[in-house]
């Protein structure tokens, strides 16, 4: 029975009060009311307006009454911020909670989202006839494809992905910005292995003149929008590893060795990247300054750890382009180089532990994994027919060991073991990928042997 009054209990986070109010006011005067026996001592985000609600149920309106939305004698209300989100328990139109999860879920397209399309075709678009064309000239196969590469189809694709980066850095996402930067990097060293060409530079040479084309558009992309930082720091390890390839042969060593070395001292130097990244992204002197001098301001803190972080990413990338390319090229040659390749794949596995961010990890395992997958298709190529039979199987059953590793439940001092031990097998593969190092270098057969 409704009366003036209802005899109701109000439930906040912090106390439970019955209280006596009133059934014919609107609600935005009464729970002012209530808020002076019921108010929450610390609101946290600081919530503008508050009303009641039934629990688990809607938020009542505040121009309702108690009696407009028939609220009786020991019911139970909850005082609830506007700015929450709760959503009753029990459907009552199935046509306003589709709509709300809908638009809950959001992904509706959008301008935005068709200039992002646009520039994710065109990229990929370019990407593939860019890597056509390198095939095609490479392969000497493909007819018309191999006028891709010239030097005008180069340059006049790095300018309009240049300018898909700069545009994508502003209007849309970030993610289309770098995905534009890479592939101009791309297109800027295909421009450099033309100019090479037409230098008549040998292939250490032209590789390096890409490299430092590819480095230098990133440069510009970077200038254009924070999206390519990444992509500046994979274009200068990519051109370190490109000159030192070129310096080998001009100091009249075989050139075959910077293919060795150069994918070592990357999986090396794995271990100072994070100080790298820490120092040129501006995030230690950011720490220097708050300690000794004085404040910095939150945006720029921000700012120099997502430098810092970008510049390591790239690194990463790079390196594992380092390793993934030049263990392919080693795949090629004797027993030495083979192994060598495979101890590459070993370590860049394990050196990945050095992180714990997936964005860190991902591309020293997912070099490991592509050099592992070319050694043993190689492998499986180079022997009898029935040995892919045999490949396929033992992959399929070390797939199914490692989700069922995955899957099982560690403590933190069983963890801890397995961290141990997996310390132990990388220095062990370490040394063995120096061990082959000297053996692909052919010094132990100046050296007499192994003893």
């Amino acid at each position: 029975m409704l009366t003036a009054y209802s005899l109701v209990t109000v439930v906040t986070s912090e106390r439970t009060i019955d209280l006596a109010l009133p059934s014919g006011l609107p609600l935005s005067d009464v729970v002012p009311q209530v808020l002076r026996y019921a108010a929450p001592d610390r609101a946290e985000g600081g919530p503008l307006t508050w009303t009641l609600a039934r629990m688990g149920g809607a938020s009542l309106a505040l121009t309702q009454t108690l009696q407009d939305a028939g609220v009786l004698d020991g019911e139970v209300l909850e005082l609830r911020a506007q700015a929450d989100d709760v959503r009753p328990a029990l459907v009552e139109d199935v046509r306003d909670a589709v709509e709300d999860s809908v638009d809950a879920a959001g992904g509706a397209w959008s301008t935005r989202t068709t200039g992002s399309f646009v520039v994710l075709a065109a990229s990929v678009t370019l990407l593939l006839l860019g890597i056509g064309g390198w095939l095609a000239t490479s392969l000497d196969v493909g007819g018309g494809l191999k006028g891709l590469d010239d030097g005008i189809a180069a340059g006049t694709a790095t300018v309009v992905l240049v300018g898909l980066t700069a545009w994508s850095g502003r209007f849309v996402r970030e993610l289309d910005a770098q995905w534009a930067a890479g592939v101009a990097m791309l297109w800027a060293g295909l421009a450099g292995l033309d100019l090479g060409s037409a230098l008549d530079l040998d292939m250490a040479q032209s590789l390096t003149v890409a490299t430092a084309l590819a480095a230098a558009v990133a440069g510009l992309c970077r200038l254009l929008t924070p999206a390519a930082t990444a992509h500046v720091a994979t274009g200068v390890v990519l051109l370190v590893a490109a000159g030192f390839q070129a310096l080998v042969p001009a100091l009249g060593l075989d050139g075959q060795h910077a293919l060795r070395i150069a994918p070592v001292l990357a999986i090396l130097v794995v271990g100072v990247m994070p100080r790298v990244s820490l120092s040129v992204g501006g995030l230690a002197s950011a720490d220097y300054r708050v300690r000794h001098v004085g404040q910095l301001d939150l945006a720029a803190l921000q700012r120099r750890y997502r430098d810092s972080n970008a510049i390591l990413v790239g690194s990463l990338v790079g390196i594992a382009t380092v390793v993934v390319v030049c263990a392919a090229v080693l795949d090629l040659g004797g027993p030495w180089d083979r192994t060598l390749a495979l101890s590459l794949a070993g370590a860049a596995l394990l050196r990945s532990r050095l992180f714990s961010r997936t964005q860190h990890m991902v591309p020293l395992r997912a070099a490991g994994i592509i050099v592992a997958t070319v050694v043993l298709v190689r492998f499986a190529a180079d022997s009898d027919a029935d040995t892919l039979a045999f490949v396929v199987p033992v992959v399929a059953v070390a797939a199914v060991v490692g989700l069922g590793l995955a899957s099982l439940p560690m403590s933190e001092i069983t963890r801890a073991r397995v961290k141990r031990l997996l310390n132990l097998v990388e220095f062990l593969v370490v040394v063995d990928l120096l061990v082959v190092l000297v053996g692909s270098l052919d010094l132990y057969s100046k050296l007499g042997g192994i003893i």
